[in-house]
């Protein structure tokens, strides 16, 4: 699985931190460090925390022409807070920015599981899934398990997938690309262009190279052949490569899969890929509400 590498300051700072903490801690639980293997005797000693009480303290020391240079283990349960706490804090700063380069609309960057609304049997089942989805994305990642959401447009289908993106990202820190066919072809069309300093290679590198892919407006006619064979190749290298990819589409399944070949869906329902179908009412004419 690819994570993203920052040049941050603050994240490789903290990734040091939480290095060092973790020498740290197994110091405190015995182990003497290879830089500090010269300290050729050692005790421990019971000694006690302001926070957490007693612990056993680890004490290594050498003599030297008379002289003695020691060192101390820290209290466990502080060096366990201190890099959780670190841990935390570097989660946190690279989900914003998996989050920021996700491509998420502004319109859905509120959208959550826990906001979306399931308006019947059949819409919590989705919720269900795509929520047990993005529990189990290492494993799902490691199958290539792809997904189809299909069905009528206003039942929720970007509303879950933004939140399937999300969730993702801060469960377990993956690369995700939310995008659309006419974003693809357009981003194609611009490599086209006289002075481009991207190349379709390119392109096709940006959209394959992630560990998720999120394709909507998937059946939308548009683009010329050519243009819509650079789309299928991305599906389906991303097959190859065993990456999984998520298609919104407002067509019934089995227009989606005349509309991108029998083979391709039949390679979208590997590794207990599943269809997702949103075939009730519209929200936003029921509700009045904006378009989720």
């Amino acid at each position: 699985m690819s994570y993203s590498i920052y040049g941050n300051s603050q994240i490789q700072t903290l990734k040091t931190r939480i290095s060092t903490l973790g020498e740290d801690l197994s110091f405190a639980d015995g182990t003497v460090p290879d830089i500090d293997r010269c300290f050729n005797q050692q005790e421990k000693l019971t000694t006690s925390c302001e926070k957490h009480g007693q612990y056993q303290r680890l004490r290594i020391w050498m003599e030297y022409n008379g002289r003695v240079a020691e060192k101390f283990s820290r209290c466990p349960h502080c060096i366990n807070d201190e890099l959780e706490a670190a841990k935390n804090s570097l989660r946190t700063i690279q989900s914003n920015e998996l989050i920021e380069k996700a491509n998420i609309p502004e319109r859905f960057t509120s959208c959550s599981f826990d906001n979306y609304e399931a308006v019947n049997s059949a819409a919590q089942r989705n919720l269900s899934v795509l929520k047990a989805y993005a529990n189990n994305w290492e494993k799902m990642y490691n199958a290539g398990t792809s997904l189809i959401l299909s069905g009528k447009p206003g039942t929720g289908k970007n509303h879950l997938a933004v939140a399937l993106a999300k969730s993702i990202i801060e469960q377990h820190q993956a690369s995700v690309l939310l995008t659309s066919v006419m974003r693809i072809i357009r981003a194609v069309r611009r490599t086209w262009d006289k002075g481009s300093e991207r190349s379709e290679d390119d392109v096709i590198a940006m959209y394959t190279g992630v560990d998720l892919l999120v394709i909507d407006e998937v059946g939308i006619h548009y683009g010329s052949e050519s243009e819509m064979i650079i789309l299928f190749d991305i599906m389906n290298t991303r097959y190859e490569r065993m990456l999984p990819t998520v298609i919104i589409s407002n067509l019934a399944p089995a227009e989606i899969s005349q509309m991108i070949g029998e083979r391709l869906t039949d390679r979208m329902a590997e590794g207990d890929g599943a269809t997702l179908v949103f075939d009730w009412g519209s929200y936003r004419s029921s509700k009045g509400a904006p378009s989720v």
